[in-house]
């Protein structure tokens, strides 16, 4: 067996494995699709997180914390799986467009992708953690109230203004139609 591979200390361990696959596995898909759009890709970043999940089962013994870690870890590695599946498009799109003179979709996409990470980065940590856990990963407002420890109505207004700034950058760079 390798060294990287935590080996079962008990059947617990297994069933607690297998309960937290049952019971996140879905948010994990949904977090990794919502970045990548892709059935097939979105799988293997789930299977990758819960290879993660295996390998830190010790630190998801607290119930508090093992939906945001399963779904920031799919977001991450969808995240990297997405980039690299794109580094793979622009090689091929350069190869094309030097042969038939015409760009790809794949690029304009990035190019988006750039400009609301750019917005986001503006942003306070608080507000861009709140509005990436509420509209990219699903998170309810009492979920991130609890993750961020405060009340319901501060996760409301901090989206609201977290919302509002982007809104102002964005027709200041005349982005928005």
């Amino acid at each position: 067996m390798k060294q990287s591979e935590p080996e079962l200390k008990s059947s617990s361990d297994e069933d607690r494995f297998h309960a937290l696959y049952n019971r996140y596995a879905q948010s994990a898909y949904c977090a990794a699709y919502k970045i990548t759009k892709d059935h097939y890709l979105a799988q293997d970043v789930v299977q990758e997180t819960f290879i993660k999940a295996f390998r830190h089962l010790d630190v998801l013994s607290d119930e508090n914390i093992q939906q945001a870690w399963l779904i920031i870890t799919s977001r991450n590695t969808a995240i990297d799986a997405y980039r690299k599946r794109l580094r793979r498009l622009e090689i091929l799109d350069e190869w094309s467009t030097t042969r038939t003179g015409t760009g790809g979709k794949e690029i304009e996409l990035f190019a988006d992708m750039e400009l609301t990470r750019e917005l986001l980065l503006t942003l306070q940590p608080l507000q861009r953690q709140a509005l990436l856990l509420v509209y990219a990963h699903g998170f309810t407002y009492e979920q991130l109230a609890c993750y961020q420890k405060t009340t319901v109505s501060v996760i409301k207004t901090r989206l609201h203004r977290a919302k509002l700034k982007m809104r102002s950058i964005a027709q200041s760079l005349d982005m928005t139609s």
